[in-house]
């Protein structure tokens, strides 16, 4: 089967690099050996702002409307993969890399308490309500 590209470019990378294998001795001494297999890299996204699209007042939302900015969408592709289906990321230095998700996706809640209070959009002619989520981060596993 052919991996999925995560298209969800609206976020900000961060990469953890692992400490490596160091032991601390006495008098501050520290050994540091050097390591016998790839680095497990972690890449953090934070996503200031993504959305949900609602048709009508008490309407399922709808992940099909800017997929890219729209939080049900990612929540589809995160249900797809889970923790152990690998998929490409474009990463803004190191090009397509191969990751997997290495936390449970967490649904952010909406900022606003009323759906919609934000105004509305129309996208192809179609008028939707919509609602900004909080703040949140993921978190991907990046594969050697």
């Amino acid at each position: 089967m052919a991996l999925k590209t995560f298209d969800f470019p609206y976020s900000t990378p961060q990469d953890e690099y692992p400490a490596g294998a160091t032991v601390k001795f006495g008098r501050g001494y520290r050994f540091a050996s050097a390591p016998t297999g790839p680095d497990e890299v972690i890449l953090h996204l934070n996503f200031p702002a993504m959305f949900a699209f609602q048709a009508v007042f008490g309407a399922a939302p709808d992940p099909t409307v800017e997929p890219k900015l729209n939080i049900h969408a990612l929540e589809d592709f995160y249900k797809f993969h889970r923790m152990y289906l690998p998929f490409y990321v474009m990463h803004p230095r190191q090009g397509q890399i191969i990751c997997r998700f290495n936390k449970p996706l967490v649904m952010p809640k909406p900022i606003k308490t009323s759906p919609g209070e934000i105004g509305g959009r129309v996208v192809n002619g179609v008028s939707w309500r919509v609602f900004q989520m909080e703040a949140f981060d993921i978190e991907m596993l990046i594969q050697p």
